[in-house]
């Protein structure tokens, strides 16, 4: 477990991407479909819009780098 952290941490495009993932399963837990009790439509809405930018801002990060040749 400290291993994943610590290469989450090392890598900004690890981190971003973990931070979409979170936004993502977040957006998941606030819409109805998860806990009917829990929902809140415009912050679930918000959470996937943020957690596929992450998404986006990571792949282009990754593109970007091998397009530099940075390994």
């Amino acid at each position: 477990m400290t291993s994943v952290l610590l290469a989450i941490r090392g890598s900004f495009l690890a981190f971003v991407t973990t931070i979409g993932v979170g936004c993502c399963l977040l957006a998941l837990v606030l819409s109805k479909y998860v806990i009917a009790g829990l929902t809140n439509g415009v912050l679930a809405a918000m959470f996937a819009v943020w957690g596929a930018s992450a998404f986006v801002y990571a792949v282009l990060g990754h593109l970007g780098l091998r397009l530099i040749g940075y390994r």
